[in-house]
């Protein structure tokens, strides 16, 4: 009987010994599909919509605005950029299209510091392209074009009409005061080169046309102080 008892219970305790011995089931791991193409560009788009924004006529864009929102497209772009994501090359063409539109927009409607964004977007989704070389050499000149506000007109003698204007470094923010007479020309730059010329006064004191000298024929108008 002892014998008996005696196997029964190393019977007992070899089979409890091989239950504690059995490892659970592993968990398979649960494959995340890819991104959809348009997923991916719905992201995209996102992040890019105060840049496309600004491409409008009077968005008021400023100058280095398109830095940060740069930097936030490409890091969100660097989370796709691994094999698993297929339809990110897709997606990025995509994009391409979309920055492309937005830089006709921003050239007509002259947001040069939003199409200087889009330029610089464009060469990060296509480094080799040539396609906005002409376009990025102007955007760079423009975007160095001072910031001029009339402040005032005097009549110095009979028929001698003199504006007051302040005019700002866009990248400085420093502010000169000048007095011009019609076809002067005036603001010199490091060169001592003049680079802005008063081409006339717009009806009755009503607003200044000008020239951007850097780019010879490149006039723009700005209002007299009675219309700001």
């Amino acid at each position: 009987m002892r014998s008996l008892f005696g196997l029964t219970m190393l019977s007992i305790l070899a089979l409890a010994g091989c239950a504690k011995e059995e490892a659970p089931p592993e968990a398979v791991p649960v494959e995340v599909p890819p991104k959809t193409v348009s997923e991916i560009v719905g992201e995209y788009s996102a992040a890019l919509q105060p840049l496309f924004a600004g491409a409008q006529a009077g968005s008021g864009f400023a100058y280095g605005a398109a830095d940060p929102i740069i930097s936030q497209f490409t890091t969100l772009r660097s989370q796709y950029s691994n094999p698993k994501e297929i339809n990110e090359p897709a997606a990025s063409a995509q994009i391409e299209e979309q920055v492309a539109n937005h830089v006709k927009i921003a050239k007509d409607a002259e947001e040069w510091y939003a199409l200087d964004g889009l330029l610089k977007l464009h060469a990060t989704l296509n480094p080799t392209s040539q396609r906005y070389q002409p376009l990025r050499r102007k955007t760079d000149l423009m975007m160095e074009r001072p910031l001029v506000k009339c402040t005032g007109f005097a009549t110095i003698d009979k028929d001698d009409l003199m504006a007051f204007l302040d005019v700002m470094d866009p990248k400085t923010s420093q502010i000169t005061s000048v007095r011009v007479r019609e076809g002067e020309e005036f603001y010199p730059d490091a060169e001592g080169k003049s680079i802005l010329r008063l081409v006339k006064v717009i009806g009755a004191q009503s607003g200044l046309e000008l020239e951007y000298m850097r780019l010879p024929g490149e006039t723009w108008e700005i209002p007299g102080p009675e219309n700001r």
